[in-house]
């Protein structure tokens, strides 16, 4: 019996996993057992992680039970963390205990990096998983019923700071969740806190770059800012937050925003550096890969995901989840083909193209050298979400939400 063991229970662990489930279900006549281990017991469909934030979309409707997605054929789920590997001795430790291994899937994905600025990590808010989502949730309703206070004893100089939003890092996810927030504000805390001077509320995009969404084409981010603008998005180009304090950022510039709300979407770290030998490793830390996603040294060790690094550029797999799903597919043949001592294949990663939604009913659909922006993209994008959501259950209970947004306010009670 050879023992699979997938580390990670994301896109790419559990796209890996039910495509071995395929190849060897239902005779098993590789006579494989696969085991996955994560952190957590559910799975979260971490491209809706902005709408939760904004209570746009209930948190329970973007994740999953990981025991309802791994079913049959003799699998095994283990709850812990990944405290270390040994690749010598193909042992994976665990704060449960130890687990061997026969081939090894790595697919932990990243952390929320924070390059080291002074107080971002702790005063900052990070909306990299579900807790994220629910604390920056809690900190915008949390914000309004204080600005409310703050009005009726009339404090403006408190007040502001509680309606201003920092968004820091202008990628995809501090864009979308950008406009989500602007729409909230403007919609529902309007409506249900009136006693509170909305236009005095402000999102701010504070982005290093020279432009948003830099993995698009300028054109698209020229209709990203121009949508933000409309929603009364202020974005702060070629600006760098150089430290986070309880009452809002200094920024390398010399200027300072007040607030009480910074929002953190910047940068990635990787978690590999404390559980493997550095010379497995890429000097950011990541899995150094072959083009058929094995480790150099340890053939038997596969990676995927975020927390991977193809050095063959006509092979690598960018950060995303299209990519993830892509890749578990080559992944999982792979393994077969290495378990059965067959010539493994290498696979060009094809780019079905990025769609950015920035608000309700609008979003930026780029692939290749067309684009289109509006509604239409809109609605692709929420088509997408519930295609590549694991279990018919959730993609219903999704559909109905978003049908119920149409004519209901959003919920804007605190978790």
């Amino acid at each position: 019996m050879k023992k699979i063991l997938i580390l990670g229970g994301g896109f790419g662990g559990i796209s890996t996993y039910q495509r071995l489930h395929k190849l060897i279900h239902p005779a098993n006549i590789h006579n494989i057992r696969i085991e996955l281990i994560s952190k957590t017991n559910y799975f979260t469909y971490s491209p809706m992680l902005h709408e939760v934030a904004t209570g746009a979309v209930d948190r329970e409707h973007v994740v999953q039970p990981l025991r309802e997605i791994l079913t049959c054929c003799g699998k095994d789920f283990h709850q812990a963390d990944i405290t270390g590997i040994d690749p010598k001795a193909k042992i994976v430790h665990t704060s449960t205990g130890d687990h061997s291994y026969d081939i090894l899937v790595i697919a932990l994905g990243v952390e929320q990096g924070f390059f080291g600025t002074p107080g971002a990590e702790k005063y900052a808010l990070a909306l990299k998983w579900l807790p994220g989502a629910v604390s920056i949730r809690n900190r915008i309703i949390k914000s309004f019923e204080m600005a409310s206070e703050m009005h009726d004893k009339k404090n403006k100089e408190a007040m502001l700071s509680y309606l201003n939003f920092v968004i820091v890092g202008g990628g995809a996810t501090g864009t979308e969740l950008a406009g989500q927030v602007s729409d909230l504000i403007q919609h529902e805390m309007r409506q249900f806190y009136g006693d509170v001077p909305i236009s005095l509320s402000q999102v701010s995009i504070v982005h290093a770059g020279t432009r948003l969404l830099e993995q698009l084409s300028p054109r698209a981010s020229f209709e990203a800012k121009k949508h933000l603008y409309k929603l009364g998005v202020k974005t702060l180009l070629r600006e760098r937050v150089v430290e986070v304090t309880k009452n809002g950022v200094s920024l390398a510039s010399g200027k300072s925003i007040a607030s009480n709300s910074v929002f953190w979407t910047a940068g990635t770290e990787s978690v590999l550096q404390s559980l493997l030998p550095k010379n497995m490793l890429t000097e950011r830390g990541l899995l150094l890969l072959s083009p058929t996603f094995q480790t150099p040294a340890y053939p038997e060790i596969f990676g995927i995901g975020d927390c991977a690094s193809i050095t063959d550029k006509q092979y690598s797999y960018p950060p995303l989840a299209q990519a993830a799903v892509q890749a578990a597919e080559l992944v999982s043949k792979n393994i077969i083909a290495h378990i059965s001592k067959k010539p493994l294949h290498k696979k060009e990663y094809k780019h079905k193209g990025d769609i950015i939604p920035i608000g309700n009913g609008y979003a930026i659909y780029e692939k290749g050298d067309f684009i289109t922006t509006g509604f239409l993209a809109w609605l692709l994008r929420r088509i997408v979400f519930l295609e590549s959501m694991f279990g018919w259950g959730n993609r219903i209970q999704v559909l109905f939400e978003w049908i119920i947004g149409l004519f209901l306010p959003r919920d804007t009670s605190e978790f």
